[in-house]
């Protein structure tokens, strides 16, 4: 009997019994895990977006690696205290100068940002974004040259204002 070309590298018994198994096995972990693995990989426009424009930089889950990069995760939502703080947030090079152009779909993204991922540090009752809101922000981005400065300086300002995480 001659291998046929699938099975030319599996010539011994143990090895095609090893592969059959493997193959039985992966069926098995597909089939089990079809829904979870689609849920997973299910993105929507709006976390997509954030992905593709955000997240090289600012992390998949909204954390950072250490550096000037300010992590979101748990901690974007402060900022969200006062309106500076708020069009802030809009007004950063990363976010008035996205190659996101839609309105809608920035907005989308923001609020995806500030509820989402900043989680306990967004305060309820804060508005979700517009499409009006963020097209009338990012008319004006933030100029400064030194953006960690003023980014702490927003913060500090904010911060007061800020009920308790909770």
């Amino acid at each position: 009997m001659r291998p046929s070309k699938n099975n030319a590298h599996c010539l011994t018994k143990p090895c095609r019994r090893l592969r059959k198994a493997l193959s039985g096995l992966a069926i098995a972990i597909t089939l089990a895990g079809g829904p979870a693995l689609r849920d997973a990989c299910a993105l929507d426009r709006t976390q997509t977006a954030y992905l593709t424009h955000c997240g090289g930089c600012h992390g998949i889950e909204g954390k950072s690696r250490p550096s000037f990069v300010p992590s979101l995760r748990d901690a974007v939502g402060v900022f969200t205290c006062t309106p500076e703080g708020r069009a802030y947030l809009v007004r950063v090079p990363g976010v008035s100068m996205s190659l996101i152009r839609d309105d809608a779909l920035l907005a989308d993204v923001m609020n995806f940002v500030v509820f989402r991922l900043g989680g306990k540090s967004t305060p309820s009752g804060v508005a979700p974004y517009t499409a009006g809101e963020v097209h009338a922000l990012r008319e004006h981005p933030v100029e400064s040259t030194d953006l960690l400065t003023f980014r702490g300086q927003i913060l500090g300002r904010a911060l007061p204002k800020c009920p308790p995480a909770g």
